[in-house]
């Protein structure tokens, strides 16, 4: 299927540039929508600007200046983005927070961070209540609806930018240079194995600006933005590519309110992660099943043979029915975070929506590689962007490019690491067919990516469960590998067997009684992680792991081990 006819791309270097200049191009079209009371309400390009200078004058005289480091915590929401657009826009570095984190997760990010404010949703504030006085950066906090405290509120905020006096031009003056950073996005929100990506003005626009060449949207287009905006995927791909490119972001109610709020904005494109597709087309099958299944096989041989006389627009005619229930509109399918089943893709375009997937991280802003619409292969990542080079050393994929990170935040270590003469180690495997397009293979890391596209780091998992007194070490891992799609986390544990001597005797326990005490730690251990980084089964090996002279772990040894065996309740 061919590409749509675009708006003009225009050059940009930093994220202020973006919200500028999209103003002036798309001025009185829609950009945001969110719901409020039971509707959608829209808000322009030329209300946004106003909101973000209003708010970015509010930031400066909190006593917020160039560099100092804003929390954002919160679902998806139009203030979410205008306070990450007032924020970035006026020289200050956005920390986006995964909601789903716990409170020591989110203290920790704030902490390390050195976060002099944070904008939350109120239901945060209790579950942060009694950790102020770990964060002593932390002046401010904002919320986003009015609530019984002292707080300032998201509302607050934008009142105080609109009163006349100093900083009132605050963001048209602030000085925001391309390699200025302005965002800090963390990989890992416990102390274990903190990784604080810092991505620049000039990493997050090149991305912009290279994957709109490839993928071009329309000023008509509506996106419904599902994946949490914290996401790199979702904030530059769901978020600042459509305002670029002058689309409508509609933010979705939940994941179970997807059909229907695709159906109340009419929307026509959406990213989201394999298990997201995958649980659609399963519905849109159990639809076809109970409508019977021959007559879904006769469309689809109609729609095959009319294609090719009449065009792609013949199988949305053919299955007039299922684009209704989906809005009437919905076109394009976006998929990242995780290899996704080819099934599900041509079942997709079969049914007359375009579907490609892509491959990045959040090191690179985060796109790598992606698919186009008139060229792609199910089964590959992408082509690699405009701009951006890959190659592949002993099986390991490098990119460089002007998206590739600036480093980690206070990790010079890790810095030096992943980033070598100018090349990004990826630590994924995999290799260039002959027409350019990058396959993944598999992960050199040990991260985890669970189906929804969550990354989970082995090393922060394996310092929880290590603070059992019953736990010698383990090795988490994920798995089965052979199948992405049923991805969760697993341990091997080691037990402390003189804490159970000392505890039972040497004979008053059995491996029964070590299986249930060790079930019950990996439980209690992962209380402190979010839900999609906690333990799903594990085994138990008696003997110690083989390491190296430097003591770490030989974790490949193990990781390609036989499944472990699910036990219940994990």
């Amino acid at each position: 299927m061919k590409q749509p006819e675009s708006t003009s791309l225009y050059p940009i270097k930093t994220l202020r540039d973006l919200i500028l200049l999209s103003t002036d191009q798309y001025g009185n079209r829609i950009a945001l929508q969110s719901k409020q009371a039971g509707a959608y309400v829209p808000l322009t390009y030329r209300e946004l600007l106003e909101k973000v200078e209003r708010l970015a004058c509010g930031f400066f005289r909190l006593g917020l200046r160039k560099g100092d480091r804003v929390g954002l915590l919160s679902e998806n929401c139009t203030e979410w983005a205008l306070c990450y657009l007032a924020a970035v826009g006026s020289g200050l570095t956005a920390v986006p927070i995964d909601k789903d984190l716990k409170p020591p997760e989110i203290c920790h990010i704030l902490s390390y961070s050195e976060s002099k404010a944070l904008v939350c949703a109120s239901e945060f504030l209790d579950a942060l209540q009694g950790l102020n006085q770990d964060l002593p950066h932390l002046e401010r906090i904002i919320t986003l609806k009015a609530g019984n405290c002292s707080d300032r509120t998201y509302q607050g905020l934008l009142e105080l930018g609109y009163r006349q006096g100093p900083g009132f031009h605050a963001f048209r003056e602030a000085e925001v240079d391309g390699e200025d950073i302005a965002s800090i996005i963390f990989t890992s929100g416990t102390t274990g194995s903190s990784k604080a990506v810092m991505l620049t003005h000039r990493n997050i626009a090149a991305n912009i600006m290279a994957t709109s060449q490839v993928i071009a949207l329309s000023c008509e287009d509506v996106v419904l933005s599902v994946l949490p905006l914290h996401h790199t995927y979702e904030c530059t791909c769901g978020f600042l590519i459509p305002l670029y490119q002058g689309c409508s972001v509609c933010h979705a109610e939940s994941l179970r309110r997807i059909p229907d709020n695709l159906r109340e904005t009419r929307a026509s494109v959406m990213l989201g992660v394999p298990l997201l597709f995958e649980t659609m087309y399963r519905r849109i099958e159990a639809g076809i099943r109970e409508a019977g299944e021959w007559k879904f096989k006769t469309a689809k041989l109609i729609a095959s043979g009319l294609e090719l006389l009449l065009g792609a627009a013949t199988r949305r005619m053919i299955f007039r029915r299922l684009h209704q229930n989906l809005g009437g509109r919905f076109r394009l399918c976006i998929s990242g975070g995780a290899a996704i089943d080819p099934r599900i893709s041509r079942g997709f375009r079969e049914l007359g929506i375009c579907f490609i997937q892509g491959y990045g991280m959040t090191e690179a802003s985060p796109i790598i590689a992606v698919n186009r619409l008139d060229r792609f292969r199910d089964e590959a990542a992408g082509i690699a962007l405009p701009g951006v080079e890959i190659k592949i050393v002993d099986g390991e994929i490098l990119v460089r490019g002007p998206n590739i990170m600036k480093g980690y935040y206070r990790n010079e270590l890790a810095t030096r690491e992943a980033l070598q003469e100018g090349w990004l180690y990826t630590g994924d495997l995999g290799f260039v067919d002959g027409k350019g397009f990058l396959h993944i293979t598999g992960r050199k890391k040990s991260v985890i990516v669970t189906p929804n596209g969550k990354n989970v780091y082995p090393e922060e998992v394996e310092y929880a469960l290590n603070q059992s007194p019953y736990i010698l070490e383990s090795v988490v891992w994920g798995g089965p590998e052979e199948e992405p799609a049923k991805v969760e986390v697993q341990a091997i544990v080691v037990p402390r067997i003189e804490v159970f001597d000392r505890q039972f005797g040497p004979r008053g326990y059995d491996e029964e009684k070590v299986r249930c005490i060790l079930e019950s730690e990996i439980k209690r251990c992962c209380q402190s992680l979010a839900n999609y980084k906690r333990v799903k089964s594990f085994v138990i090996r008696n003997q110690e792991f083989e390491k190296t002279t430097t003591r770490k772990i030989k974790r490949y040894l193990y990781t390609g081990k036989p499944r472990p065996i699910t036990t219940s309740g994990l």
